[in-house]
This record gives structure tokens, C-alpha cells and sequence, in this order.
């Protein structure tokens, strides 16, 4: 079957009775920021368990994908690509060409990447990002996020409902007919038949045949839906603006939501088992759960940048991206040191 060929049946969203809080891709909207919100900001000058990396470019990051605990890339501003083989310890720039908005990166094995950003933006490395080539995604406007299910399929989303699907690689991409025009901010597959994309204004589309048809799946909210993280087949989190975090147990058929405690704008969400996970976004949110978020607890980062997105390779080990070249590392899970964790100082 050609699966360009299909239709995406989408009933059209009901106007929002909020205001948009931008019309620009996500990472776009994370450098412009979120306005009539208010934010409780931890004191910067308690202890934090997150450190500034340092000799980062000074440009705003927002794509962050690990192909395992070692191999990593981040993206940004002005056609930046940083590449880590040590888990994040050392960062080197990769040479895309560009100088463009890149606020998304997939790699399905350590040698074949992808890349999205603005005003159609599609770069694909076939040597491990050594080098970029340009891909024609047949659009003008900006895509936000870009996920792919093995080495042939993969699928991109933008603005105004643009979603785009190869099967050859990204030889060729297609852009399925459907009738939603709502921004579109993230595709997921939880296996190769199930997969969810989230957009404005409590957007939540759902396949279950490897995305022939897409429907909409509801969720209790008006507000923009960001990233969207499973942590198994059974267990997922969706994370949006004004705090807003939902959780499925039953593999996405009910979405109940989950008191962060925060008015800010949440951008990224990663779990490293049923009950540790962190959310990040606005005026340098992280926040952490031990509960698998039936509490959410503010972590102190010393940091107000917007913060887009955060990965773990372990319950200890990981990273976060944000605004003006913001790449936070932490080696204790974000949890600052104390008296009994910290070394002490011994007489001579």
C-alpha cells in the first residue's frame, strides 16, 4: 500500500480558549519565551546538583538524542551540531553547511542521522555527522521534531499540521493528506504499528497501523502538548506549557494529569525507570520525581535560561539543554551535595 496516499482522519481542533503562546516551531518559541506566565524561581544561591558545562558555543540548543550511554549530539542555533563519544564529558562541533535552526536530531545507528529545523530544514549523515547532506522536504515552513522507526521510515512534524513520511531514507518525503492545521510538536513510536504525535491546544493523534491513519485521542486540556516520553509499551508522560504533565498506564487509552507544582512552560521529559524522571522548561526548571509523578520537586540548577530538553543514561548521569549555549550536566541524579555526601577536609 503507498502510504502517501492515506489520509490522516482528524476531526479539526475546537478553538482554543487560550492564546497561542507563539506560532513558531517549539524550539523557536523556547527562544522567544512564554509570556503572561509566572514562575517560582528556586534561590541560585542553594546548593545545586547541576553543573554549567563549559566551551559550549553560545547559541541556543534544543535537539538532544543519545544512540547509547557513550555516542550523543546536541543542536542549535546557527547549524550547530555538537557530537560526544564519552557520554557528554567532551563535546566536538560537526560541520552541517548551514546556518540555520535545528531543533531536532534522530540517529538510528551510529552512522545514519537526521536532522530538522527551520524553513524546511532536513539535513541526513551517513557517516556518524562527519558530514551533513541537504534532504528536499518540499516545505517552507518550520518542522519541529523528527523521529524514525528504523533506517527506511521515519516521520517529521511542523508547523500548522505539516507531517511528513519517507520510506526510502528520506529519498523522498510525502506529506499525507489531513485535515488539521494545529502545530504539530513531536512524533513517537512505541513500537513499529503504534505511534503518537502531540500539538497545540491538547492536540494528541494516535496510530496503531504504523501511521496509515492517524485519529485523535482525548486528553483533558486545552493546552499546548510538547514532549511526549514512554518509558515502556504500557507507560508514557506528556509534558506542555503551563505545567501541564500527563501520565498513561494503559499504553495511551487514558491520560490523567499530574500536579508539577510549576506554571512554567515544560519543554522535555525523560524517565530512566517507572518512578525517577525529570521534566525541564522555562527560567530553568528541572523537576524531579521519585514516585513516577505523584510528586514532582523543584531542583536547583543556578540557572533562569530556558531549559529544552534532558536525557539520562543512568539514575545519576545526565544532561540538559537550553537557551545561550545552556548544556547542564549533572553525576548526581540533580540532587545538590550535602554534609554526609560531600568529601570532607582532613588535618594534615
Amino acid at each position: 500500500m503507498n502510504r502517501s496516499a492515506d489520509a490522516i482522519r482528524i476531526a479539526q481542533p475546537k478553538p482554543s480558549k487560550l492564546p497561542l503562546l507563539c506560532i513558531l516551531s517549539l524550539f523557536a518559541l523556547l527562544i522567544t519565551g512564554c509570556p503572561e506566565q509566572s514562575f517560582s524561581i528556586p534561590e541560585r544561591t542553594a546548593p545545586t546538583g547541576w553543573q554549567v558545562e563549559k566551551d559550549i558555543p553560545d547559541v541556543s540548543l534544543g535537539g538532544l538524542y543519545f544512540l547509547d550511554n557513550q555516542r550523543g549530539w546536541v543542536t542549535g542555533n546557527n547549524g550547530v551540531i555538537l557530537h560526544t563519544e564519552d557520554g557528554g564529558q567532551q563535546w566536538k562541533p560537526q560541520d552541517t553547511g548551514i546556518k540555520g535552526l535545528i531543533v531536532s536530531i534522530f540517529f538510528v545507528d551510529a552512522k545514519t542521522g537526521w536532522a530538522v529545523g527551520d524553513r524546511g530544514l532536513i539535513l541526513h549523515t551517513t557517516d556518524g555527522g562527519a558530514s551533513w547532506r541537504l534532504q528536499a522536504s518540499g516545505q517552507k515552513k518550520d518542522l519541529t521534531h523528527v523521529y524514525f522507526i528504523d533506517s527506511k521510515q521515519g516521520w517529521i512534524t511542523g508547523l500548522k499540521g505539516i507531517l511528513l513520511f519517507t520510506k526510502d531514507a528520506g529519498q523522498t518525503w510525502t506529506e499525507p493528506k489531513g485535515e488539521t492545521r494545529t502545530t504539530l510538536n513531536a512524533v513517537l513510536f512505541t513500537d513499529p504499528d503504534h505511534g503518537w504525535i502531540t500539538g497545540h491546544q491538547g492536540t494528541l493523534l494516535f496510530t496503531e497501523n504504523g501511521g496509515r491513519n492517524w485519529s485523535r485521542r482525548e486528553i483533558e486540556t486545552e493546552d499546548d502538548l510538547h514532549r511526549i516520553f514512554f518509558l515502556d509499551s504500557q507507560t508514557g508522560w506528556i509534558v506542555g506549557n503551563r505545567g501541564s504533565i500527563f501520565k498513561t498506564t494503559d499504553a495511551g487509552l487514558t491520560w490523567r494529569k499530574q500536579e508539577s507544582g510549576v506554571a512554567a512552560f515544560l519543554a522535555g521529559i525523560y524517565f530512566t525507570d517507572a518512578r525517577k524522571g525529570w521534566a525541564v522548561g522555562a527560567t530553568g526548571t528541572v523537576l524531579h520525581t521519585q514516585d513516577g509523578g505523584k510528586s514532582w520537586v523543584q531542583q536547583v540548577t543556578g540557572t533562569i535560561q530556558f531549559l529544552t530538553a534532558v536525557h539520562f543514561m543512568n539514575q545519576q548521569l545526565g544532561l540538559v539543554t537550553g537557551t545561550k549555549g545552556t548544556l547542564l550536566r549533572t553525576e548526581s541524579g540533580g540532587i545538590p551535595p550535602t554534609p554526609e555526601t560531600s568529601p570532607m577536609e582532613t588535618a594534615s
